[in-house]
C-alpha cells in the first residue's frame, strides 16, 4: 500500500481551491480583529490562507459572510485593508 504524502493541504479563503500549505499566504487573526500576513515561523492561533494571486486576494475581500477557517467574521472594511497591504507589498508572486 502507498502511504499517501505527508505535505499538508490547505484551502484559499478566496477561490476555495486546495494547494499545499507551502505554496499559499498564511493570515492570522489578531484579538483586535485585524487580520495580517505571517510568516511561518510565526504561525498561532486561527489562520487562513491565499494564493498570492491578485484575483482570490480580491475574491476573498468581496465575500460576505463569516471566514470558516478562522470561525469568525470578518468585517468587509478589514478585508479590503488586506487586500490594500497585499497590492502595497507586492507579495504576488514572491511565494514560489
Amino acid at each position: 500500500m502507498i502511504r499517501p504524502s505527508s505535505v499538508p493541504i490547505r484551502s484559499c479563503m478566496g477561490c476555495g481551491e486546495r494547494a499545499p500549505q507551502g505554496e499559499l499566504l498564511c493570515l492570522a487573526s489578531a484579538p483586535s480583529g485585524a487580520l495580517q500576513v505571517v510568516e511561518r515561523q510565526q504561525r498561532t492561533g486561527r489562520t487562513g490562507y491565499l494564493h498570492d494571486h491578485l484575483g482570490c486576494w480580491e475574491r476573498f475581500a468581496a465575500r460576505k459572510g463569516p471566514v470558516r477557517s478562522l470561525r469568525r467574521n470578518v468585517d468587509k472594511q478589514i478585508r479590503i485593508a488586506v487586500l490594500q497591504e497585499l497590492k502595497r507589498t507586492g507579495l504576488a508572486g514572491s511565494m514560489r
